[in-house]
Order: C-alpha cells, then structure tokens, then sequence
C-alpha cells in the first residue's frame, strides 16, 4: 500500500483487528531483579594493596605515552595527522593570550550565564593542547614560548574549575576562595592536562625557565592532588553517605584524578594511597550503575561514564605492567556495548535527557574501548566513525583539524586518539546497525526493520523514571527515524545556566512533557523525580517486529486525574509502519492533548491525517493517522534560539498536538504510521 491509498482508506483504520498481537511475538521476561547488575568492589578486588605495592610502577618511571624528545614514535604517526596537528598549533603561534575577568566570572552568580566565562576558560586549554600537539608532532621546538606562557597563565588562575561549580566552597558562588581549593570536573581536567604538559615536555620547557616544571607540579598537588587525600566528602566521590546516585563527574574526575597523580606524585605512599582512594570511589559508582549495563545519563554522558571509567581502567592496567586488567569483565563490556545498541544513523543517537541529536562520542574513544574489551562490534563502529571524520580520515586535512579541535579540551584523551590513529586507519570498519536492543532496567528498547541498514523505520522507546541523572519529564516518550532521517524526536537541551541545575529545572520547556512525544492530560503534565514513572513495562521482539507497552498513569501527578494509561507503540517489519495505541480512563472527564515533536513541516492532509514533509532533498514524506471524530488537528511552529538545538535541527521544531474535540473519560486510540 502506497501512501496515498493509506490516506484515502483511514476510515477503515478503525475496524476490528487493527491492534491485534503480530504472530510470533514472545514476550521478554524484563525483570530487573533477575540481572546479575554490577559486580560488587571490582577495582579493590582487582588492583589490590599488595598487587599494588608489588607491581606498581616506581615514582616518575610510568611510561604511559612516547615523550616529545622520542621522534621516532612521533615521526610514526600519519604524516597528515602530524602536518594538521602542526597546523592548529600555528594559530596560536605568537598570539596574545585570552584573559579571564573577574566580572565575566561573576556572571553566573549575576545573571545565570556559564557559557561566556567557559568559553575563555576552555579556549585556553584548547590553545594549550593544540601548542603541545604540534611541538609534539615537530619537535622543532617553534612552539615552546608559546607553551610556557599558556601554562604560566594557567598556573596564575585563581580556580582551575567552573564557577557554575563554586557551590561546593563554604563561601559559594561568586569567586573563589583560594584558601579552599575544590576538585570539580574542569579542575580536575586541568590538573590531568598540566601533568601530561609536564610529562611530554619538562625537558624542552627546563631550557625555556627552570621553574616551570616546578610550578605545574606546586599547583597540580595545592590544587587537586592534597585536596582529594586530606577531604572524603565531595559528593561525587560517594565515600561518604551518598546523597544519591553517582553519576558521570565520578569516573570523569578519577580519571583525571589517576593520571595526575601517577605522572606527578613523588611520594610512594601517597600514591598508593590514593589510587587505593580512587579504586574504592570507582567501585561506589559502579555499584550504582544501572544494572542492565545501559547509561542512565543517556548517550552524550556515556562518553564520560563508562568511557571515563574506561580511562580509569586502562591507566590503571597501564600503570601495574599489566598485571591486571577489567575491561574484559561481561558487566564493563556491557557498558561499552550500549553505545552502539542507541546509535540511529549517522551522528544520531537516542537522545533522551540532557543531549543533543548529533553529540556523538569521540570515535577514537569507542574504537579503543572495544579493543581493550574484546567488543568486535564496538571497535569496528569506533574505526568506521574515525575513518569517516575524525582522525582515521586519511588525506582529508579538513577533518583532521575540525577533529582534532573538537570537544571539551582534554589532552588525557585526544593524546591516546592521535598515537591509535595509525592502527585505527588499517582495522577492520563496520558501522552499527543491530536490529534490536533492550535495557530491561532502564525501560529502554531500540528497534529498526532490518539490521545492518538506515532503511526504513528505526524506533526508540524509553519509560524510565523521571528522576534519572540528566533525565527530562519524558517516562515513555519515543523518538521515530525513517530511512535514517528524523521524524517524531527528542529535541534535547539548551545550553546549561543556574537554572538548569537549579528547582526550577523543569520550567525550561525542553523538560516538560508537554514537549517529548507525551500526552498532557486535564492540561498536566508529567512530574519530576522517581516516583513518577511508567510501570507494567512489557517488551515484546520477533522477525515481525518489536514494541513496547507501558502503563503511564503514575509517571503523572494525581492533579491529572489519570486511573490508567495504557501506551503501547511497536514497530510492524512486515508492513514497514509503525503503530501507537492509547488506550486510558480517567478518574473524570477531561480534555487530552497528543503531543508530537518535530524538525519536519507539518501539514494536515485530508480529514484524520497529517504529513510531516522534510526540506532535505531526497527525503521522503511520513503520514500519520489518527481519529478525526475525536482528535483535532494543532500545529505550532517553535524558533529555536539556542546555537546547540539549531545545529541539531535547524531555525525551528514544530510541535503537533491531536486534542479531544470534547471531554472524554476513557477512549482507546489507535495511530498508525507511515
């Protein structure tokens, strides 16, 4: 059936056996209790006191990477790699450096804005690792005065981390108090930046000015390395009574943490004891991770929650000559697999919560874990993006620069990026298109027609609970591709301010559910926090198809008025469509509003139908149909005026709501898709 007789025959929608079970379907047992979850204490089993004390390297002997003096493994390298590297570095090369003002750090206390302070802070560091790169790649020595005076500068900071972050100080947003030092996320990058700085270039920069080396490591320990030794009570540590679940700022900054401390700790027993500190702090957030392997967080943290707890891994591994290791524990690959698992097409992901469309992971990144985790399937999608643009991208100087710029500044992980490039460009490349997937404890299940191809419907499912870590008000919204094109999405998160992390969080529009693909009933709206979640969670997978049904009644506040909810949405293989049931009672008659959001025109086409049409050539039109008799129509045009949302999806969402011509009290809806 074409689309244009589905449109002509929506009367006939209606008739008995639409909705009737597709045969051969089996139900997935989906109870969390019966996973095996995150193994218990994993790092201090493993990395134990006397592992360590036996096999840990000595005190300014770990070798993690080739030094700037060992040209032959520089020289090694890709010869256009080097040549960008060498280029970004000329950018820099002579020019004044940014300044950080006091007033521009004020802002956030002022007004809200993090960005205009962030956004110096990180070019600094971004110029920094571009300099490095480049005395690395030539080794000429072009770019050292311009090394020394970023790092003097960066030493001279008052606070190393976020201003956004400075809550954590007795004397709270504002400045900061020099007198307590804070180890937040970007402080910590900052101190793993400065001793790879160090580590790479201590002998060039020593023929610049004896006292830079002495300086990098006076701040690195007053900043980070004495604080996390002397205080256990930063919450991202949870090695005190958690306040709730760790989340990505744990094995990000024990990331940056281990690698600070194993380049620039002189004392032994400090050492040690600290990375005891860190295994156990590890192990806190791993015994917090959801227990089917999936990140709560949502795609754009995965690449700071398992990614960075990789990090922690391999430096770890790394620093004990390999005595043990983890990666290849089912649990961590596990973590590891589910990148692929919520990769649509192309850059897009399955972006529920705070996360963008596009804010696809470092592909270095995930070639690399799927390599030290024995992940066929994940290092081949890591090489095939790095081939594709980023570093594997052999001869396209383009790519490489935009690359090699890209993210937050982080010499800890562009440095392995760019030595793995080499092996990256000779692996084996496949992109990931598995045809199904399910995270029983997360409520989450992805589907398309066929695996191993963009074709075709690709459908995204999660009812998870409305108090997740980085989570919107979106239990049991889904998000809806065709031929690797966006249809129904997530449209993601503006740029942060105080709000976002503020009571009044879900006042920002982009979480509500009143603006994920979600019905607002007696004109309310989902609630935040755990409570509010779908229950009676089923998923069903076959060669037919694959859905999911889900009760959404107390994902809702009783303000709603809501006794059941039952959503049920699958996606038909051999019908190529997808269908949507609605089937609810409420406790008094009311008006219900279906919202659907879209980057897409839309436009009603007949009576019961409308037509979601991309500008993008070559794009087909997708239908929806619906119940006119008792469903109206509704479209708004939404401009968008955040840059990151505007990258994802243009000037402008659309946002299209079928509501109840009358009041209803219960009603059984049926949509189909096509």
């Amino acid at each position: 059936m074409n689309r244009r007789d589905l449109l002509r025959g929506s009367a006939a929608l209606w008739g008995a056996g639409y909705f009737s079970p597709l045969s051969g379907w089996s139900e997935v047992v989906q109870d969390v209790d019966q996973l095996a979850g995150p193994p218990k204490h994993l790092l201090i089993s493993t990395f134990t006191a006397e592992l360590l004390r036996t096999k840990l390297v000595l005190p300014g002997q770990w070798h993690p990477y080739p030094r700037a003096t060992e040209r032959d493994a520089w020289m090694q390298m890709p010869e256009d790699l080097r040549a960008a590297m060498v280029k970004r570095a000329e950018m820099w090369h002579g020019k004044d450096w940014p300044s950080l003002l006091a007033t521009t750090a004020l802002d956030y206390k002022r007004n809200g804005n993090r960005s205009r302070y962030e956004d110096q802070q990180f070019g600094r560091r971004h110029r920094l690792i571009d300099l490095v790169l480049g005395e690395c790649a030539e080794g000429k020595g072009r770019f050292l005065d311009d090394i020394t005076n970023g790092a003097w500068l960066i030493c001279e900071e008052s606070f190393w981390g976020a201003p956004a972050h400075l809550g954590a100080q007795r004397a709270g947003i504002g400045l900061p108090d020099v007198a307590e030092p804070i180890v937040d996320l970007f402080a910590a990058e900052t101190a793993s930046t400065m001793a790879l700085v160090e580590y790479l270039l201590a002998e060039r920069l020593n023929s610049v000015s004896p006292r830079i080396v002495p300086r990098i490591r006076l701040e690195a320990k007053r900043r980070v390395l004495d604080p996390l030794l002397m205080r256990d009570d930063f919450g991202w540590m949870g090695l005190k009574p958690k306040r709730g679940h760790l989340n990505n700022w744990n094995p990000w900054i024990n990331s940056n943490w281990l690698m600070t401390n194993l380049l620039l700790e002189e004392d032994a027993e400090r050492r040690q004891q600290a990375i005891e500190r860190s295994c156990r702090s590890l192990d806190e957030f791993l015994s917090d991770y959801s227990p089917d392997g999936g990140c709560e967080e949502g795609p754009v943290y995965w690449q700071r929650s398992p990614g960075s707890y990789f990090d922690c891994c391999r430096t770890l591994a790394s620093a004990t000559g390999g005595a043990a290791d983890v990666m290849t524990h089912p649990f961590v690959r596990k973590m590891g697999q589910y990148i692929a698992d919520v990769h649509i097409a192309g850059h897009a992901y399955v972006n529920y919560g705070d996360a963008h469309m596009e804010d696809a992971p470092t592909p270095e990144l995930v070639y690399r874990y799927g390599m030290a985790a024995k992940l066929p399937t994940l290092s081949e999608f890591g090489a095939f993006y790095s081939a594709k643009d980023s570093l594997g991208a052999a001869g396209n100087s383009t790519v490489l620069e935009r690359a090699l710029g890209a993210g937050l500044p982080s010499l800890a992980r562009i440095l392995p990026d760019v030595l793995c490039a080499s092996e990256i460009r000779t692996s084996q490349k496949v992109d990931a298109l598995g045809r199904d997937s399910w995270y029983p404890a997360l409520h989450l299940m992805t589907a398309r027609e066929k695996a191993g191809t963009t074709d075709g419907f690709y459908l995204a499912v999660q009812a998870a609970s409305n108090g997740r870590s980085h989570g919107h008000n979106d239990s049991g919204s889904f998000i809806l591709f065709h031929d690797g094109e966006p249809v129904f999405i997530d449209v993601g998160v503006e740029a942060y301010t105080a709000k976002t992390f503020s009571p009044e969080r879900y006042t920002i529009w982009t979480m509500q559910s009143a603006f994920h693909n979600l019905p607002t009933i007696n004109g309310v709206m989902q609630h935040e926090g755990n409570p509010y979640a779908a229950s009676e969670v089923k998923y069903t997978t076959s060669d037919d198809g694959a859905g999911m049904t889900a009760n959404l009644a107390i994902a809702y506040p009783p303000e709603a008025g809501v006794e059941r909810w039952m959503r049920e949405i699958r996606l038909d293989r051999k019908a190529g469509i997808v269908r949507l049931a609605e089937d609810f009672e409420l406790t008094k008659s009311g008006s219900v509003a279906l919202s659907f959001m879209t980057s897409r025109i839309p436009s009603e086409s007949g009576s019961g139908a409308f037509v979601l049409h991309s500008e993008k050539a070559g794009v087909k039109d997708v239908s929806l149909r619906y119940d006119a008799a008792a469903l109206a129509f509704n479209m708004e045009k939404m401009e968008l005026q955040d840059a990151g949302m505007r990258r994802s999806w243009g000037p402008a969402v659309y946002r299209v709501q079928l509501r109840t011509k009358a009041d209803v009290t219960r009603a059984n809806w049926k949509f189909e898709i096509a």
